[in-house]
């Protein structure tokens, strides 16, 4: 099984400070500073938003059926 992970550098919207976030499924990133899950939102311009905790995230590989 092969992992792969990007990290980028964005503003958080929780702790409001810029800094490194880690990508930990399509498009939800996780702030290094405050560990905040956020949504990446690109619409002309990438804006992170806040992750609702109450939604269920599933990890799929190329191995699934």
């Amino acid at each position: 099984m092969k992992f792969t992970t990007e990290i980028v550098t964005g503003d958080c919207p929780e702790c409001a400070a810029k800094t490194m976030l880690v990508n930990i499924y399509n498009n939800v990133f996780r702030c290094v500073t405050c560990g905040s899950d956020i949504e990446q939102k690109v619409n002309g311009v990438i804006k992170y938003m806040k992750v609702n905790k109450e939604d269920e995230m599933v990890l799929r590989t190329d191995l699934d059926g």
